[in-house]
């Protein structure tokens, strides 16, 4: 499936964050640089870098802007000419330490084209600012600091080498394939041009590169002799993105979903970098915090699209995020060694259970042992304990009590704790379910590895959590729970979405579910753009105070209610997946804000629905992926088995998936009429069917193909999210089988030729069998 949005200028208000293991960019809608960050050092390596492009001396005018995973680019036009200029950032998925200079490079390739009559002259004008500059095209402004740096220019035939005046290891070298015509600088900015004449028709692509180095100006030309050829780091690059998007590769009868799922992919891995402290993300990028509540739910999508990116986070988190005592802080900075633990004093918040479930999701999913005496659970285990034991210290009349009396981060322990002069304290009901359930997670991982006295004590101290969230924390007022107890003991009946936790972590009894779900897909709180965060008939509603916490809606809330009803009403979950991804692709992006084609945003106002958050949260993208693995196909790992359960509406026949990772083996399935055929024996409330991968491809990027062999067939599933012709060939035993399919938008087809068949022409090498 090619993934590409075109826009028209005038039509968008911002553009790219693209970024790798090393860099981070950020563009305008015109595909200008505002901003180039270095992971391995912390540091802005580039304020901006603007390219201006000139037709004998008239300048040409931007158009459109193109978007794919691997680059932006914006196409330009003028009477006489045509041009493009396209950035991109250099990626691969999981590089070697000796490809780390392969990343640390920018570049624009520059197209022209002289349509005239007659031989034109193009000027190219880069003008790059080397300190950080603020952009109110982003919410994330750089620090200060960063935009006090000068910096020396010196030219060197065709390269211009920068070097940062008080920071002489931290180098950049601007390096084009001829010399340019004119050139000024100062200590903060650099402006070069270069000159082009072509004939009648002619059309030329001009590489321009930007190498950075925080080792010194040896290290930063040493990039350049690695990346001489831009154009073929950019196929890799986009090579590298088809092998991501193969992963996990949904196939539905909704396109928007198919589309939403690929580009999830593609933001979660623009902001996986490789920092001093090791492998990690950051909640607000470009910048070294890792926060741990973040970590740990990236880690259950990450799990199945980048598994080795899950194992570092948690690597991470393991060796720097715990306190002595076993609480899990809420953030650190991934540049220092060692790190310092920030937990804004909070004897308890989501951090510490929430990192739990996440050690134990990874173990399930991603390791490769399978007997209790090599499972990796027993390397995980004893980190999770601690984090386990700290809770039991916390728990205090049968509740988990946070004792902070500060407002904002300092008095708020969960999810929404950035809400200004707002305090969260007390037995909160979103941190008790949570950490019954981390409780009841430790007792499933004790029960796996033979610790029969350790089963006994968190089952009992999860159970007994459970039955005091249900007898302490119920409303009498809503008939759902309390929001909390506070440090005072002031019930406070608040009608939130925090009311889900108690649902997803399966505290709820069947009636309080049925009440509490309800209420949150109701017009209260459900939307055509997400869920809001509390309810507008609460005193304190505000659909945009509090980085819209308050009335605002963010589409984790969105993931985790659409979670919880994902067996009952499987078409509210295929609701959900529309309404967080659609004003990723809505046709005028302008009209929402802070809204780029392709990227999810953070979050929206609660009435007007405009993005007032990140252009690309790094969060949500991991959080769509759970909830299309999870809650749309039904994955449920476990110690002993792995389900395999679609939760599908009742329009839909089908669904597919090629390639999940899991255990160190990639699966496939497809559920069509009624029977799940896979690539792994699993357990599924439909018949199953194995049968081992077959070669299958196809001729259009809207047709869908799946083919798996057992002992009785070859089976070939052929779907469309659009109405599509094109041809689908299967491989077996060196025999190809071709068939041509005609599909309407949601239809599907399975094919099952008897191996039979196939047998009098499988000894003929390369032998082709058409069907009709």
């Amino acid at each position: 499936m090619k993934l590409e949005y075109r826009y028209p200028l005038a039509s968008l208000s911002t553009g790219s964050s693209l970024g790798n293991c090393y860099a981070f960019a950020r563009l305008d809608e015109a595909t200008h640089l505002r901003g180039l960050w270095s992971a391995e050092s912390n540091q802005f390596m580039l304020g901006s870098w603007d390219v201006e492009l000139f037709v004998d001396g008239t300048p040409l005018g931007p158009v459109e802007t193109v978007f794919r995973p691997e680059s932006q680019a914006t196409r330009l036009q003028h009477h006489a000419a045509e041009a493009e200029r396209l950035f991109f950032l250099p990626f691969i998925l999981e590089p070697r330490p000796k490809e780390k200079r392969k990343l640390s490079v920018a570049f624009y390739l520059i197209r022209l084209t002289n349509t005239s009559e007659h031989r034109t002259t193009f000027l190219v004008r880069h003008t790059l600012v080397v300190p950080a500059v603020p952009c109110p095209k982003f919410t994330k402004q750089p620090p200060v600091e960063q935009c006090a740096k000068r910096a020396r220019c010196v030219q060197r035939t065709v390269d211009v080498e920068i070097t940062t005046l008080d920071r002489p290891e931290e180098v950049r070298v601007f390096s084009a394939t001829i010399e340019p015509s004119q050139m000024k600088s100062d200590q903060r900015s650099l402006i070069v041009e270069y000159s082009f004449a072509l004939s009648l028709g002619e059309t030329l692509q001009v590489p321009f590169a930007f190498a950075f180095s925080s080792e010194g100006s040896s290290a930063a030309y040493e990039t350049l002799r690695e990346v001489s050829d831009a154009r073929a780091l950019l196929q890799r690059s986009m090579d590298e993105y088809d092998r991501l998007l193969s992963r996990t590769w949904l196939f539905s009868p909704h396109a928007s979903i198919n589309r939403g799922l690929q580009w999830a992919k593609v933001n979660m891995v623009r902001a996986q970098h490789r920092y001093r402290l090791g492998e990690g993300f950051t909640n607000d990028p470009p910048q070294d915090i890792v926060v741990i509540r973040d970590l740990a739910w990236y880690v259950l999508g990450s799990d199945y699209v980048t598994p080795a990116f899950s194992h570092a986070l948690l690597r991470l988190a393991e060796q720097w995020a715990l306190h002595p005592d076993g609480k899990c802080t809420e953030y650190l900075h991934a540049d220092e060694m060692p790190p310092a633990l920030h937990d804004y004093r909070l004897n308890i918040n989501d951090d510490t259970p929430l990192f739990i479930w996440a050690a134990f999701h990874h173990a399930l999913t991603c390791c490769e042992g399978t007997d209790h005496s090599d499972h990796p659970l027993r390397r995980l285990y004893p980190v999770m304990k601690r984090a386990g034991e700290y809770i039991l210290t916390q728990i205090h009349d049968g509740l988990v009590r946070c004792t902070a009396e500060g407002t904002g981060v300092w008095g708020i322990c969960g999810w929404r704790n950035i809400i200004d002069g707002y305090t969260l304290n007390g037995a909160v009901t979103e941190v008790n379910a949570e950490c019954a359930f981390a409780l009841r997670v430790l007792a499933d991982a004790a029960e796996h590895l033979g610790f029969d006295e350790e089963v006994m004590r968190y089952a009992q101290a999860a159970e007994a959590l459970r039955n005091a969230i249900n007898t302490q924390l119920r409303s009498e007022r809503t008939g759902m729970y309390l929001l909390n107890i506070d440090t005072r003991g002031v019930c406070h009946h608040d009608v939130t979405g925090d009311l889900i936790f108690p649902v997803m972590f399966d505290i709820a009894e069947d009636q309080t579910r049925t009440h509490i779900l309800k209420r949150l897909l109701s017009e209260e709180f459900w939307t055509p753009y997400g869920t809001r965060t509390v309810s507008p008939r609460e005193a304190n509603y505000d659909p945009d105070f509090g980085y819209q916490l308050v009335g605002g809606v963010w589409h984790n809330l969105t993931a985790w209610i659409a979670y919880a009803v994902r067996k009952q009403m499987p078409e509210k979950l295929v609701e959900a997946l529309l309404n967080t991804y659609r004003l990723s692709e809505c046709t005028r992006p302008k009209d929402f804000g802070n809204v780029v084609p392709g990227q999810f945003p953070e979050r929206l106002h609660g009435a007007s629905f405009i993005s007032r958050g990140m252009t690309m949260s790094p969060w949500m993208p991991p959080t769509y992926v759970w909830l299309v693995a999870e809650g749309l196909l039904g994955v449920q790992p476990s110690l002993s088995h792995l389900e395999i359960s679609p939760s599908l509406p009742a329009t839909w026949k089908w669904v597919a998936v090629k390639d999940v990772p899991y255990r160190g083996e990639m699966i496939s399935a497809f559920l069509y009429a009624g029977t799940l055929y896979c690539t792994k024996e699993v357990r599924s409330t439909f018949n199953v069917v194995v049968g081992k991968p077959a070669s299958c491809k196809t001729s259009s990027d809207h047709l869908f193909a799946l083919a798996m062999v057992d002992d009785q067939a070859l089976r070939v599933f052929m779907a469309a999210d659009q109405d599509v012709s094109g041809i689908v060939t299967a491989q077996v035993d060196g025999q190809n089988v071709i068939r041509e399919a005609r599909l309407c938008a949601g239809d599907a087809q399975l094919m099952e030729i008897p191996l039979e068949l196939l047998q009098p022409v499988a000894s003929s090498c390369n032998s082709s069998i058409s069907l009709q």
